[in-house]
């Protein structure tokens, strides 16, 4: 499969961001699957103090909605990118690096709206 400079440059940024003890590809996309774990962790505490802060059941109801959709999208998504790598050993690097991208985007923007409507 024919790999674009983006996604070369991806790879290598991403390389460069996990830890210096992470040496092989086995132990950098163990790293990268512990930094996605991580990152799921903040997700759902935050998801929690919003739903938390919601007004209602409607409102609560409409939040998972988007939130199943937005999970289902974030995996899709990761699969996607980490098939420029299809079959090699790096494509879990891609899988939970994109992973963990879009769930920090994610949070960021739970806590804005934290920020924004305040918390309990």
């Amino acid at each position: 499969m024919k790999l674009s400079i983006l996604t070369l440059l991806g790879v290598y940024a991403l390389l460069l961001s996990l830890h210096a003890q992470a040496q092989s590809q086995q132990e950098m996309n163990a790293q990268a699957r512990k930094d996605f774990k991580k990152a799921d962790i903040e997700l759902n505490m935050v998801y929690k103090k919003v739903i938390a802060l919601l007004p209602d059941e409607k409102s609560v109801d409409l939040l998972r909605k988007a939130q199943r959709a937005w999970v289902a999208f974030r995996d899709a998504n990761a699969a996607f990118h980490a098939d420029e790598m299809r079959g090699g050993s790096a494509a879990p690097l891609l899988f939970y690096g994109q992973q963990t991208q879009l769930t920090k985007a994610r949070i960021k923007h739970l806590q804005r709206y934290l920020k924004d409507f305040g918390e309990p």
